[in-house]
């Protein structure tokens, strides 16, 4: 009866452990959705601002190729997220950039033109 009382502490131990992990395990798959949006997000924005950097002042069709394709994957998971509408998630990412004032919007022969904030 001893050798049995002397092990309930690591069994306990590792019944907390499984339960931390498994807890862990939830909270991560219940956030991905919105983790994989905030990655692509981010890889949008980096990608505008480098078109942008590159070649100067463009309007948001000349952005789009830059934006098209565009992946997102946490690592250790399966699932990817992905631009499939460029057009779509522009007009979701440029003006967060205005808010932010990472890039300024002029209008320029009747065009709304995106430019880095100087």
């Amino acid at each position: 009866m001893e050798n049995i009382l002397q092990y309930i502490p690591y069994v306990l131990l590792f019944a907390l452990a499984t339960m931390i992990v498994y807890g862990w395990g939830l909270w991560r798959s219940a956030r991905q959705n919105q983790d994989l949006s905030n990655m692509l997000s981010a890889r949008g924005i980096s990608s505008v601002k480098k078109a942008l950097k590159k070649n100067g002042p463009m309007t948001a069709r000349e952005l789009e190729p830059y934006v098209k394709g565009l992946t997102a994957k946490q690592p250790f998971m399966k699932e990817q997220i992905a631009v499939t509408d460029p057009k779509q998630f522009l007009d979701s990412i440029l003006p967060y950039m205005i808010r932010q004032k990472m890039i300024t919007k002029e209008i320029q022969n009747n065009k709304a033109v995106y430019q880095l904030k100087k």
